[in-house]
C-alpha cells in the first residue's frame, strides 16, 4: 500500500495549511518557506490526468500504488492523489482494500487527520484525493533532527494524537497501525495518516488476506493472539509513539523479532526510553505508563479516555475547549 503524500521521502510539502488556534492573540511568526513539493517528474508511461485531476509529479510510490501531486482541472488547489498501479487493477482483494480505505478516511473527522477531498474511479482505476500537507512524518523528523526536546511540543503531539484517536474511535473504528511513519508533522500540528488497515470495532478484519495488522514494535500484546483487538490497541501504540518522539525509538525496540515480542508480552518497555518522557513531562509519563499496561482493561479505553487521563494528570485540568489552544501553543515550540 502506498504511503501518503510526503511519507516515503520525508520531503517538505507546500506551505498551505493555516496555523491552528484562536484569533485572540497575535499570530505566530510564519515558518521559513520551503520549496514546493514538485515531486519526481512523471515518466513517459504514466498518465497525465486521472479523474479530472492534472498530475504534476510523483510524490511517492510503492509496490501497489502511487501518490501524485495533482490539481483539479480549472482549480489552483493542489492535492495528494493516491491510486493503484495500473498493472494491479485485476487484483480484486487490493481493489476492495483501497475502497475500504477510501470509505474509512471519508468518515474520519478532520481534526489532526488528513482530510479526504474526493474519491472516484477513472476507467476502472480508483483514486483518492486528499489534502496536501506540508511537513514530514515523525520518523523522518527523528532521523534528521533527533528526539523532541520541548516538553510543550511533546505534550502537544500527545494531545493531538489523542484527539485524532478520539474521533476515530467514536466512529467505531480502530486504526491498528499507529506509528511514527503515519504521523505527519505539519505547521498546523500533527496529523494522523493511513487508515488502510483500520477495522470496525465489531471485530471485522479488513487486512489483506494472510496479512498481519500493525507494525511489530508498535503492536499491543493482544494483537499477537486471537482475542478481539479494540481501541485499547491504538492507546498502546499512542504511548509507543510518544516515547519514540522523546527517546528516538520505540520502547519495545530490540535486536530481533523474538526479543521484541518478549519485551511486549513479558518484560515490558525499555526503562531508559520511558525515562526520556519522564524527564520532560512526569505527568505525561504517568499516562504513557498506564497506556502500556499489558492488560487492555488497565489502559484508557479509547481516545476519549486518553484525553481524560491527560487532563486529569495536569495540575490544573484544562477545559476541553482549551485543548486545541494548548496544542497550538505547544506546537509552536517545535522547530520543524
Amino acid at each position: 500500500q502506498p504511503v501518503h503524500a510526503g511519507q516515503r521521502h520525508g520531503q517538505r510539502q507546500r506551505e498551505g495549511a493555516q496555523r491552528l488556534g484562536g484569533t485572540d492573540r497575535p499570530p505566530p511568526a510564519p515558518p521559513v518557506p520551503s520549496s514546493p513539493p514538485l515531486g519526481s517528474p512523471l515518466s513517459a508511461h504514466e498518465p497525465r490526468t486521472i479523474g479530472g485531476y492534472q498530475l504534476l509529479g510523483r510524490i511517492g510510490s510503492g509496490g501497489m500504488g502511487t501518490v501524485y501531486l495533482a490539481r483539479r482541472q480549472g482549480s489552483a488547489t493542489q492535492v495528494a492523489l493516491k491510486t493503484i498501479n495500473i498493472e494491479l487493477l485485476n487484483d480484486a482483494d487490493l481493489l476492495r482494500r483501497f475502497q475500504r480505505e477510501s470509505e474509512v478516511l471519508a468518515m474520519v473527522p478532520g481534526a489532526y487527520t488528513a482530510r479526504v477531498l474526493d474519491t472516484g474511479v477513472d476507467s476502472g482505476r480508483p483514486y483518492l484525493a486528499m489534502e496536501l500537507l506540508d511537513g514530514r512524518p515523525l520518523d523522518a523528523h527523528l532521523r534528521e533532527q533527533g528526539p523532541i526536546r520541548s516538553a510543550e511540543a511533546l505534550r502537544a503531539l500527545a494531545l493531538a494524537l489523542a484527539v485524532a484517536l478520539s474521533g476515530v474511535h467514536r466512529l467505531g473504528l480502530v486504526h491498528r497501525d499507529l506509528k511514527p511513519a503515519n504521523i505527519m508533522l505539519t505547521t498546523a500540528g500533527p496529523r494522523l495518516l493511513d487508515f488502510g488497515i483500520a477495522a470496525i470495532v465489531d471485530g471485522t478484519r479488513l487486512t489483506a488476506t494472510g496479512g498481519g495488522p500493525g507494525t511489530l514494535t508498535y503492536m499491543a500484546p493482544e494483537q499477537f493472539g486471537e482475542e478481539r483487538v479494540g481501541p485499547a490497541a491504538d492507546v498502546w501504540a499512542w504511548a509507543c509513539c510518544v516515547v519514540c518522539a522523546a527517546h528516538g525509538a520505540s520502547p519495545f525496540a530490540a535486536t530481533n523479532t523474538g526479543a521484541v515480542i518478549r519485551r511486549i508480552v513479558e518484560t515490558g518497555p525499555e526503562p531508559v526510553a520511558l525515562e526520556a518522557v519522564r524527564a520532560l513531562d512526569p505527568a505525561l509519563a504517568a499516562v504513557v505508563t498506564r497506556a502500556l499496561a499489558i492488560d487492555p482493561e488497565q489502559r484508557p479505553a479509547d481516545g476519549t479516555g486518553l484525553l481524560a487521563a491527560l487532563a486529569a494528570a495536569q495540575p490544573t485540568p484544562p477545559d476541553p475547549s482549551a485543548v486545541h489552544d494548548q496544542i497550538t501553543r505547544g506546537w509552536q515550540t517545535l522547530a520543524l
